[in-house]
């Protein structure tokens, strides 16, 4: 999400870290013991990133933190939010992650990218645990009958159209200029952009326009709930331009212990794909609140 995926805007980050505000309920850990301590878990700005905030949050207070949810926007406010303690603990993405600490470094080896990111991360504050199964890549999207219409199943083939017709793209403001995005697929495909118009992730909005044809391609986040209820085709990256992006707890190095870790990395190894799809659409179409959906998965 890629932050690779969901960054928000400047200006309201700005605002957030100058004084970063707690959201959540802040109840004490559960009875029987004394709390094992507080741990702020940091949100990104979008609705995946909010509900994995939750999640980490209800799970924490279940092994006994005093866990709240801060929620923050982009990466370039979170991760230093991390890395001065201001916030203990972000739901992290191993590709965008590692691309922020490093342009372009992410490739289609997820164990050589993992051991970069806990090097990357471990100079900078900030240690890294075992990543989810469950995965969310920045994702080009088509509407079905566009699709039919043109045979197109793969950016190659979208990028083959476009030599013929210029494509109208919608995408998120910080798309425009990533690598991983529109500038990498003008790079890596040749893709031919005409319009660019900026949309907002994970809304049905973005959908409709596909529908309506305002845009022939748009930006989407591959685990987004408003996929799995439209009639629109996941264009197959077949040039690996967006490596596989699990999601991982980072934590701040100082905060981080062995109790925390186990807790995080249970919690990781039920976080699938399924499971997070399944959420998504929960969340974003059936408009449960994050809260109860994350009381329901942790248990």
């Amino acid at each position: 999400m890629r932050t690779r995926h969901p960054l928000r805007l400047l200006a309201a980050a700005a605002v957030l870290s100058l004084g970063l505000t707690a959201c959540g309920d802040d109840s004490p850990a559960p009875a029987g013991g004394a709390s094992k301590g507080d741990i702020k878990v940091g949100a990104f700005d979008f609705p995946e990133g909010r509900l994995l905030a939750a999640i980490y949050s209800t799970a924490l207070k279940k092994a006994g933190y005093n866990a709240t949810v801060t929620q923050l926007g982009q990466r370039e406010i979170v991760q230093p939010a991390l890395q001065k303690g201001d916030i203990h603990v972000v739901p992290e993405y191993v590709s965008s992650m590692l691309n922020y600490y490093k342009a372009g470094a992410a490739t289609s080896d997820d164990a050589k990218n993992l051991a970069t990111v806990k090097q990357l991360a471990e100079a900078k504050g900030v240690t890294v645990y075992t990543p989810a199964p469950a995965t969310d890549n920045y994702a080009y999207v088509v509407s079905k009958e566009f699709s039919e219409k043109n045979n197109i199943t793969t950016v190659s083939e979208l990028a083959a159209y476009s030599q013929r017709t210029p494509i109208t793209m919608g995408g998120s403001q910080e798309c425009r200029d990533r690598s991983y995005c529109k500038a990498g697929l003008e790079k890596t495909y040749g893709m031919k952009i005409g319009d660019y118009k900026v949309i907002v992730l994970s809304s049905q909005p973005a959908v409709d326009g596909l529908l309506k044809n305002e845009t022939q391609v748009a930006v989407f986040n591959s685990s987004d709930g408003v996929l799995s209820v439209n009639p629109v085709v996941v264009l197959k990256d077949d040039k690996g331009l967006n490596p596989n992006d699990n999601i991982v707890p980072a934590v701040n190095a100082e905060k981080s212990t062995p109790e925390l870790e186990k807790a995080l990395n249970d919690l990781s190894a039920r976080l699938t794909q399924s499971e997070l799809l399944r959420m998504n659409k929960e969340t974003q179409n059936d408009r449960r609140p994050v809260e109860k959906v994350a009381e329901d998965f942790v248990g």
